[in-house]
């Protein structure tokens, strides 16, 4: 027999994720038993699980829920071979006391604690940090199954069940906030939605509270629907054009679906790096996202919904790979007694920008595109940038994001090996007849020097005078930025001066700089 404890305060994710596995372990013939706190979990949620549920009392510690977990274990009749616990409250003091009994224990964790079992399970993806996770906090010789290639989802979401769902995407946006939340964080930015005649799910969790008004407002708005508690949202996430929630385990649904989405967090084993969601396809992301104003996040919402297209084709390629037979490898793991460990595969995206222009062997200019949404804005966000910029303030993620699928700019990076060096932009303005463009660039990383700039610099004015050869450049530099200025002075930029055409329009566009903290400068066509 193989032992469940789970400790459904932390979420019913925790219990849904074991069941599954314990559904796989039934499918070879292992008999399991449940061990929960006192939860009503209802039929819908338990089947198809045919293990005893075994209610225990709630304690103030952990250590009284082991001494009562090894106290029933040592009484029931089936020898117990594996004790599998999924419980942030369930420590190593716990795992101490239950493994007194000389079995074998998996702890099932995402938060990086210490751990004194076999083996511990972390499905979460920290990029190149994943394999090395516990191995400070664990016995060398105890086994860590580690990363999404293990994550535990329903039978639904394997490959071979998403190939035979041919169902299209509704014109719709579903929020879900796993199985509680409060729904009341949420209420403005529905309202506001509903107001725009979008299509609206709601997904209500078994525990969800806050949900009165939003019912009302259900009954009285053809166009916001509620779906309340069901045993699987795999076709919720196939259906939807643009999900929105808390990214817990949906994130690995979300993946398996390849479902546009905007996330935020509601639980510290919600937070992640955009880095790490980005390689897994997910590029949406704002942790603080329920705190913002509602027009912010209303505005959000509406432009990733107008360009869910464009977010889902983000989804295709991902670099780490969710197949969904997470259960199945850890089922055999649990009965073979041996660790067949898989190497977490990282793959390259497919979906490069075009390459404009092949400097060198190593160095090459090309376009923007989708995927950069978060590298150039934290390239954009780096201190050695910002005091340069007419804007100084950090731009937050939900502006950035907004700004991303409606902006004008010609975009562009420069790389060498691969690695982004500084992000270059130019956009054009028609001014009586004539052609005026204006731009900037910032850089990537540390890596970047006098010759590095130069080169994009010189890249951008030759490339544009063959697409507009009468332009007009303007630009305005911060006075105490030596560096550029000498730049553009070796690139033909002169003065502007004061009072002229061209003066008037470079004050225009870059409205908030100051000409006591700015040189206004242009260079013309010869």
């Amino acid at each position: 027999m193989i032992v469940f404890r789970v400790d459904t305060r932390c979420g019913l994710g925790h219990f849904m994720r074991m069941k599954w596995l314990a559904c796989e372990l039934e499918k070879q013939d292992q008999k399991t038993l449940f061990l929960v706190d006192d939860c009503d979990i209802s039929r819908t949620f338990m089947s198809p699980l045919q293990a005893e549920l075994v209610t225990i009392p709630r304690f103030s510690d952990s250590e009284q829920d082991a001494t009562w977990c090894k106290k029933y274990l040592s009484s029931i009749e089936d020898a117990v071979t594996w004790v599998v616990v999924d419980g942030y409250e369930l420590d190593s003091r716990w795992e101490s006391i239950v493994l007194e009994l000389g079995i074998k224990l998996l702890s099932v964790d995402d938060l990086e604690r210490p751990h004194v079992g076999d083996c511990v399970l972390d499905m979460k993806w920290l990029g190149a940090e994943t394999e090395s996770r516990y191995q400070r906090l664990m016995d060398p010789k105890a086994h860590r199954l580690l990363g999404p290639q293990y994550a535990i989802l329903a039978p639904e979401y394997l490959p071979e069940a998403q190939q035979q769902n041919t169902v299209k995407r509704d014109n719709n946006i579903t929020f879900a906030l796993g199985g509680g939340g409060n729904w009341h964080l949420l209420e403005g930015v529905i309202e506001q939605l509903c107001s725009q005649a979008l299509q609206i799910q709601l997904v209500f969790g078994p525990k969800a509270t806050g949900t009165e008004n939003l019912l009302l407002l259900s009954e009285q708005n053809e166009n916001l629907k509620t779906l309340s508690a069901p045993a699987s949202l795999a076709e919720c996430y196939a259906r939807t054009g643009l999900f929105v929630g808390a990214l817990g385990t949906s994130l690995y649904e979300l993946a398996a679906t390849k479902t546009p989405s905007l996330t935020f967090s509601l639980a510290q084993n919600q937070e992640n790096r955009i880095e790490d969601l980005e390689e897994l396809g997910h590029y949406f992301h704002i942790s603080d996202l329920l705190s913002l104003p509602v027009e912010k996040v209303v505005s959000l919402i509406t432009t990733l919904y107008t360009h869910r297209a464009e977010i889902e084709a983000l989804r295709q390629s991902p670099k780490v790979n969710v197949d969904g037979r997470g259960a199945s490898r850890i089922t055999d793991y649990l009965l073979n007694s041996k660790a067949d460990f898989l190497a977490n595969e990282i793959g390259t995206s497919s979906a490069l920008g075009e390459v404009v222009t092949e400097i060198s062997s190593s160095i090459k200019v090309r376009k923007i595109y989708d995927e950069d949404v978060n590298r150039y804005l934290n390239a954009r966000n780096r201190d050695e940038n910002m005091w340069r910029m007419t804007v100084t303030d950090k731009i937050s993620k939900v502006d950035h994001y907004n700004w991303w699928f409606n902006n004008a700019r010609q975009s562009y990076v420069l790389e060498q090996n691969g690695k982004a060096l500084i992000y270059v932009w130019h956009q054009l303005r028609k001014h009586e007849g004539r052609d005026y463009l204006y731009g900037g660039w910032f850089a990537a990383c540390d890596d970047v020097n006098f010759a590095h700039a130069q080169i994009i610099l010189d890249w951008q004015l030759n490339y544009c005078a063959k697409l507009y050869p009468k332009g007009i450049w303007l630009a305005v530099i911060n006075k105490d930025n030596r560096f550029v200025n000498l730049l553009n002075q070796k690139e033909g930029f002169i003065s502007l001066i004061e009072g002229s055409k061209e003066y008037f329009l470079t004050q225009q566009i870059f409205a908030q700089a100051d000409a006591s903290e700015f040189n206004f400068v242009g260079k013309f066509p010869r």
